[in-house]
C-alpha cells in the first residue's frame, strides 16, 4: 500500500526536483504535505473527484426541526458540502422518500411549524463549521433520518500514513501534486516539452478518475403533464 511519503517523493521526482533515488528533505516533505492536503481539500469541492457517496443516519427528535451537522454537532460526522438524497426510515425499516429542496423553496413554506409523523421535505444550509439540516413538517415520531452526501477527500497528518484509494487515484495524486508543488515554490527542473507533458498527463489522470465516477442519471417526467401524448421514436421517426 502506498504511503503519503512515497506520493510526495514521486511528485518531487516528477518535477525533476529530486533524483530517482533521492527523497525530500524534512522541510520539503512538510511543505509538500501541506500542499497535498490543500489540493485534496480543493478536490472535495469537485463532485466527480469523489468515487462514492456516504449514507448518514441520524435519529429525529420529536418536536425538533433543525439539526447541526459536523464535528461536535447534533449529527456528529464530517460536515457535507451538500445533501443529495434523503429518506425517513421507520421502526419497521420501511423507507419514505424526502424531497431535498433549495433555499427558495424552503423559504416558500409558510407554516414551517406544522407537524407530522413523517417529514416530507429537507433543506440543508451548509454553514461552517457546522451545517444545519432542517426538516418539514416537524416530526412527531422519532424515526431515523437517512441521507446521502458526497464523500470528501481524506487529508493526512503524517508522512507514514497509508493511502487507500481506488485504481487511478495514485497517479492522479502524484502528477497533480507535482503541479501543486510549483505553486508553493518548488522549482521545476523540467524542460518546456517535459513540463507540457506533465500538465497533459496530470489532466488526463484526473480526467480518468472523474469519468469513472460519473453516476448514471435517468431522465424522468411527470405523466400528468404529458397526458396521453404518444412518445416519439427517434429511430423510425414515428409516434408510438
Amino acid at each position: 500500500m502506498t504511503t503519503v511519503s512515497q506520493v510526495l517523493t514521486r511528485a518531487g521526482q516528477a518535477l525533476g526536483y529530486t533524483g530517482r533515488n533521492e527523497v525530500l528533505s524534512a522541510a520539503d516533505a512538510n511543505d509538500a504535505l501541506a500542499a497535498f492536503n490543500a489540493m485534496l481539500d480543493s478536490w472535495s469541492g469537485e463532485g466527480l473527484a469523489s468515487y462514492a457517496n456516504q449514507t448518514i443516519s441520524a435519529p429525529l427528535v420529536i418536536g425538533t426541526q433543525s439539526y447541526t451537522i459536523g464535528s461536535g454537532g447534533t449529527i456528529n460526522t464530517t460536515r457535507p458540502d451538500n445533501i443529495l438524497q434523503a429518506w425517513i426510515r421507520d421502526s419497521q425499516n420501511l423507507d419514505f422518500p424526502v424531497e431535498v429542496v433549495p433555499q427558495d423553496e424552503w423559504n416558500g413554506i409558510v407554516m414551517k411549524s406544522n407537524t407530522s409523523q413523517i417529514p416530507q421535505v429537507l433543506f440543508y444550509d451548509p454553514q461552517y463549521p457546522l451545517g444545519i439540516v432542517y426538516v418539514f413538517p416537524v416530526p412527531l415520531i422519532g424515526y431515523t433520518l437517512m441521507f446521502n452526501a458526497i464523500i470528501q477527500q481524506s487529508t493526512f497528518s503524517s508522512l507514514p500514513m497509508s493511502i487507500s484509494s481506488p485504481p487511478g487515484y495514485e497517479r492522479a495524486y502524484i502528477l497533480n501534486l507535482a503541479l501543486e508543488l510549483i505553486s508553493v515554490g518548488f522549482p521545476c527542473m523540467l524542460q518546456d516539452k517535459e513540463y507540457g507533458r506533465l500538465i497533459d498527463n496530470a489532466s488526463q489522470a484526473k480526467g480518468n478518475i472523474k469519468r469513472k465516477n460519473i453516476k448514471e442519471v435517468i431522465a424522468e417526467y411527470d405523466g400528468a403533464l404529458v397526458g396521453n401524448v404518444s412518445p416519439y421514436n427517434i429511430f423510425d421517426d414515428s409516434f408510438r
